[in-house]
């Protein structure tokens, strides 16, 4: 009778025991969410999708390394080096590592803790506590405990949506790092291709240059056989000084793009006037698909990273929502206790203490401090939603742009293509009439002079060319994968 008295009492502790666990939960507020995420807007009249071959080529382009498509060496060896080598990139790096151990330590504290402790102390008792017959004496008090336990009771599934946030900031932290290797090496590339063409017109104005000396000798060979007024000479004089300005500012934004190269690359000045230039090959065009589909915006790292951090945000709103259920930890130790050190380990058994059992947090008055965080990260979580919003129409407008820049620079190399092909045939002309005596070799030096414009216009907009085609490269991700990242973090979890 006495055994069955004791079990009905124990049920009812639990069941007691139970009831407060489940009235212990603070009033959970209603959902203060208020931020969606966008569809994708639409740019058909821009991007096509109804050549199912070319879409399929746009997929595979461009790929990690698009810089090695310009076939050009020195490109190649330039970006290996700056992504080597770039001071910012081994930030990204080191912030990508932060990110890793902070989701190890999650991912830690969801397993079961087991420690040793030992303490040593040498104390007085107080005579008029609670002590008994240590009141009013010194005792050197020992506690070792080999084992001590500790495991977090994940209930309601608040360690699992921390280690999600944790790991959502860390596929952000590497979408960040593949952002940084596309801008270093998108601003490589662009800085190398204007380096090229600052090269060519600095090489074309050399000559005009040598062109406008002629022209002033010839005036004044004229003028000293009384052929001509000194007016010629003036007009030579001046086209002379216009010449040399343009190469001097010319040799000075090579030599400052050799620099700004060498400090992209992490190396000092020096470095980058060994820079080889050179031509960069390709087709008639960039090898780029005539149709891009809209699926290729999913390869831009910026945009991935925005959609991590939106999810990494609202694992932490679920975080603080089971803040307001009750917490339960089970903790244990097994050791030895004594108020006598020379007990502690002959006293036969004595001294031997344990203890195993849970630890419950009820969350009944917290003043408002709980509805506090959970409406902070909710509004973290509206804010990372509307960040990915706006990179999502910014990344739309960006391909656009990059499409149409892309498209005028192809028409405008064509056009200035045929000025120089005129200006050549122009320029043939006049030497052969010149060789006819038809024509004076001031004629043919202007000429001249008239084609050597005409191809630095072409080298500018060859380079701007190049540049468009980077852009727009850059536009489209650099063939940043996402699905690749998203299956390798299913494999590391």
């Amino acid at each position: 009778m006495n055994i069955e008295r004791i079990s009905r009492a124990g049920f009812l502790g639990l069941a007691s025991a139970f009831l407060l666990v489940l009235g212990g939960c603070a009033l959970l507020p209603e959902d203060g969410i208020t931020a969606k995420f966008n569809d994708q807007p639409s740019i058909r009249k821009t991007i096509a999708e109804e050549d199912h071959e070319a879409v399929e080529m746009a997929r595979r382009w461009p790929r990690s390394e698009w810089w090695r498509d310009f076939r050009n060496q020195a490109l190649n060896r330039l970006m290996d080096a700056a992504l080597r080598d770039s001071p910012d990139l081994r930030v990204a790096v080191a912030r990508l590592r932060q990110a890793e151990a902070f989701a190890d330590f999650r991912a830690a504290e969801m397993r079961p803790a087991i420690d040793s402790r030992a303490v040593v102390v040498q104390q007085r008792f107080s005579e008029t506590d609670i002590f008994g017959p240590l009141g009013g004496q010194t005792a050197t008090t020992a506690y070792v405990d080999p084992i001590v336990f500790r495991y977090h009771l994940d209930l309601w599934g608040k360690d699992r949506a921390a280690l999600e946030s944790a790991l959502g900031l860390t596929r952000a932290r590497s979408a960040d790092l593949a952002l940084a290797r596309l801008m270093l090496g998108s601003v490589v590339a662009r800085t190398y291709f204007r380096l090229c063409a600052a090269d060519g017109e600095a090489r074309l104005a050399g000559e005009l240059v040598s062109n406008a000396e002629e022209q002033r000798r010839l005036a004044e060979l004229r003028l000293a056989r009384g052929l001509d007024t000194r007016d010629p000479i003036h007009a030579a004089e001046q086209r002379l000084a216009a010449a040399r300005q343009r190469k001097a500012v010319l040799d000075a934004e090579t030599l400052r793009l050799r620099h700004k190269l060498a400090a992209l690359a992490g190396q000092g000045p020096d470095w980058g006037l060994s820079i080889p230039v050179e031509n960069s090959l390709y087709a008639e065009r960039f090898p780029l698909p005539e149709k891009l589909p809209l699926e290729l915006l999913a390869h831009r790292p910026d945009l991935t990273a925005a959609r991590w951090r939106a999810e990494a945000a609202a694992q932490m709103v679920k975080v603080a929502k089971t803040n307001f259920y009750p917490d339960v930890d089970l903790v244990g130790f097994a050791g030895l206790r004594s108020v006598n050190l020379k007990d502690l380990f002959l006293s036969h058994g004595a001294s031997l203490a344990y203890s195993v059992g849970p630890t419950v947090s009820l969350p009944l008055f917290d003043g408002g401090r709980l509805k506090a965080q959970l409406k902070n990260q909710e509004a973290i979580y509206d804010a990372a939603v509307e960040a990915y919003n706006q990179t999502l129409l910014q990344s739309v407008q960006q391909v656009a742009n990059a499409l149409a820049d892309w498209q005028k620079s192809h028409a405008e190399d064509a056009a200035q293509a045929q000025a120089v092909l005129a200006a050549e045939r122009e320029a043939g002309l006049m030497g052969r009439r010149r060789e006819a005596g038809l024509a004076t070799r001031m004629q043919a030096l202007d000429a001249d002079a008239i084609l050597l414009e005409q191809r630095m216009k072409l080298s500018a907009l060859e380079g701007e060319h190049f540049e468009m085609a980077v852009a727009l490269i850059e536009a489209l991700g650099g063939g940043y994968d996402s699905g690749a990242q998203i299956a390798e973090a299913a494999v590391r979890d």
